[in-house]
């Protein structure tokens, strides 16, 4: 935003999307998390009265049952609002969840251990569905831009735990600062053709 001339306005609740869902649960563990929904609900309304240029959000979770990631359904219902008030959506790709055995796996305990920018990573096809979903909705939705950095984060087969010595994730599906940083030059071409802005 500094760089580009453009103010950056944060609504955040940790662990809690953009959603219509009546009963979140947390990622993980499936603990409801009900302060999530009565979040949404404050947060959409501010939205709406504050009209952004953009909201950016992710657009995709991971599945908890099988391998790949997917575009929630609860998530539409947000969209919907958002085009009804004519705010435009960045619609981010959400950072590949490492999960081992059911539970979310930490690259930076598995170097620690010994293990390599390989082993300590996993493949793709376990992360990332073959095609981003949330292309299926930019008809019905044309305010949307869709944004996806799984190329920077993964190689065509593989999301390695290292990447130039440089830590990839801050924890099982956070991406480090310093490995941010190394993105912000496709991030900003993203933003760019997406928004017109520069």
């Amino acid at each position: 935003g500094q760089k580009r001339h453009f103010k950056v306005v944060t609504y955040l609740k940790m662990g809690c999307p953009l959603t219509t869902e009546r009963t979140p649960l947390v990622m993980g563990d499936n603990r409801p998390y009900p302060q999530c929904h009565e979040w949404n609900q404050r947060v959409m309304a501010k939205l709406i009265a504050d009209h952004p240029d953009y909201v950016f959000t992710t657009s995709t979770r991971p599945w908890n049952i099988k391998p790949g990631d997917v575009m929630p359904a609860t998530y539409i219902g947000i969209w919907k609002t958002l085009s009804d008030n004519k705010i435009p959506i960045l619609a981010m790709r959400d950072t590949p969840w490492l999960v081992r055995n059911g539970k979310p796996f930490f690259p930076s305990d598995c170097l620690a251990s010994g293990g390599d920018a390989y082993s300590c990573g996993i493949k793709r096809s376990e992360v990332l569905s073959d095609r981003n979903q949330t292309l299926d909705f930019l008809t019905q939705f044309p305010l949307m831009k869709v944004l996806d950095m799984s190329d920077a984060v993964c190689r065509a087969d593989y999301c390695r735990a290292v990447e130039g010595n440089v830590l990839i994730y801050h924890d099982s599906h956070h991406v480090s600062a310093t490995y941010m940083r190394t993105m912000t030059p496709e991030l900003g071409r993203q933003l760019a053709a997406a928004t017109g802005w520069w």
